[in-house]
């Protein structure tokens, strides 16, 4: 349910609507699967996500960074969810203008994905 109502608020542009939704889904998280589980990077990913939709990057950052952190941790450096988190923050970067890091945080991205996904593979 809660996944629906943070969906559907994203959708229409009610951002803290679905901001709220994706903070009580993040508690959840917290509370079942402790600050270190992959879901739980996932919830920060997402709520990154809606945070670059509103403009603010330094909240945008925040979330994506604590994301990497327990991906990388847990996932290991080289997993697909890594260069998700290297993609976002590079897309990040390149929104602040800060095209030179975009860059190198799209690059760690692209060079993960051809790694374990192959040049074939449609992400």
């Amino acid at each position: 349910m809660i996944l629906m109502l943070m969906l559907l608020n994203l959708i229409i542009g009610e951002y803290d609507r679905s901001i709220e939704y994706y903070e009580k889904s993040l508690e959840i998280w917290l509370n079942k699967l402790g600050p270190n589980h992959p879901d739980v990077a996932t919830s920060y990913n997402n709520l990154g996500l809606v945070y670059e939709k509103k403009g603010e990057y330094d909240k945008t950052m925040e979330y994506h960074e604590k994301s990497l952190e327990i991906r990388l941790n847990k996932l290991g450096s080289d997993h697909p969810n890594v260069a998700q988190s290297y993609n976002n923050l590079g897309s990040v970067y390149d929104s602040k203008g800060e095209y030179d890091k975009a860059i190198e945080y799209h690059k760690k991205s692209l060079e993960i994905w051809l790694n374990k996904l192959g040049s074939d593979h449609p992400n």
